[in-house]
């Protein structure tokens, strides 16, 4: 497998898995250069942002919130119990 297609075949399962969980998700598969596509996510003032790169091979995900500096290389697995518990401590329901 390409590693391209590796990297849009995890990004679905992703976008599938949290909308499936009521989460409102934008998925960002075009062909630009990455810092262009994160500075338009902070643009549209999107709060949360998964990034599909380089540790995708070891089955791991960059998971940034938009008000915070750091980010975090957590596992694909990790992703929807991280975000769940994001809208739980801002008191947003899911569904």
């Amino acid at each position: 497998m390409l590693k391209k297609e590796e990297h849009l075949e995890n990004a679905e399962k992703i976008y599938k898995e949290l909308e499936a969980a009521g989460v409102e998700v934008l998925l960002d598969d075009r062909n630009e250069r990455a810092g262009f596509k994160f500075k338009d996510s902070d643009l549209l003032g999107i709060p949360m942002r998964i990034t599909v790169g380089k540790d995708i091979v070891d089955g791991k995900v960059e998971f940034k919130l938009r008000k915070e500096a750091d980010k975090e290389i957590i596992s694909v697995d990790e992703v929807l119990d991280r975000v769940k518990a994001e809208f739980a401590k801002n008191n947003v329901k899911l569904g």
